[in-house]
């Protein structure tokens, strides 16, 4: 229900564009660096004309050529410009949308639940390459006969890792993996309280600088 609140605010907060504004956007495959706008070559690969053209809807295409040989190949190729902008004025109304949507957007907004849960801290999310079904936890061998090591490692910023590794040979199999689980848990209010303490010392930073800034102006000259 949580997701589905966030969900329906997003949707309100966004209503579908228009479409002449998403006629206006440049496709990968235009070549003219114009939406809409087509530059026509001639047999000799010159340009011959410059064409505006512009979809309304089914069996309804606007169209006008101008011809190089004309106007002057700068004179063609601002006129077809202009000619569809002409057309986009008559292109109205939105984007279609899923009819739930429309339906959605028409309803009262309703706030965001007050209950809903803290977004998930990063370092406990389960990657799909974990193999061991507990975050930040990871089993390794030196080679293929040794009984191996659970391990606790937690990145702390900077580049740095947290590391500490518990051997199956000292303290056996259940025993190592629930020291490294237990090693993983400090190992993340340890980073969390590093965290906190750089963000209450760039706020004290700050103010200092600014009261500093505000001694300085109100004793000059």
């Amino acid at each position: 229900m949580h997701a589905q609140a966030w969900r329906d605010e997003i949707v309100r907060a966004h209503p579908p564009t228009t479409r002449a504004a998403r006629a206006d956007k440049l496709r990968r495959n235009n070549t003219t660096g114009i939406p809409g706008v087509v530059c026509a070559l001639g047999q000799d690969g010159r340009p011959s004309s410059w064409q505006a053209r512009t979809y309304l809807g089914p069996g309804k295409v606007l169209r006008k050529c101008f011809s190089v040989g004309r106007y002057g190949a700068d004179e063609a190729k601002a006129l077809a410009i202009a000619e569809r902008q002409k057309q986009l004025q008559q292109m109205h109304g939105l984007n279609r949308v899923h009819p739930a949507e429309a339906a959605l957007r028409e309803t009262p907004l309703q706030p965001l639940l007050a209950d809903r849960p803290p977004p998930i801290d990063k370092g406990l999310l389960l990657r799909s390459t974990n193999k061991t079904g507990s975050s930040g936890v990871l089993f390794r061998k030196a080679y293929q006969t040794a009984l191996g090591s659970w391990i606790a490692r937690t990145y702390a910023g900077s580049g740095r890792y947290l590391q500490k590794s518990f051997a199956v040979r000292t303290y056996g199999e259940e025993a190592a993996k629930a020291m490294a689980i237990a090693e993983r848990k400090q190992q993340l209010a340890q980073v969390a309280r590093k965290r906190q303490l750089n963000t209450l010392l760039t706020a004290a930073v700050r103010s200092g600088i600014k009261d500093l800034a505000q001694h300085v102006e109100g004793n000059a000259p």
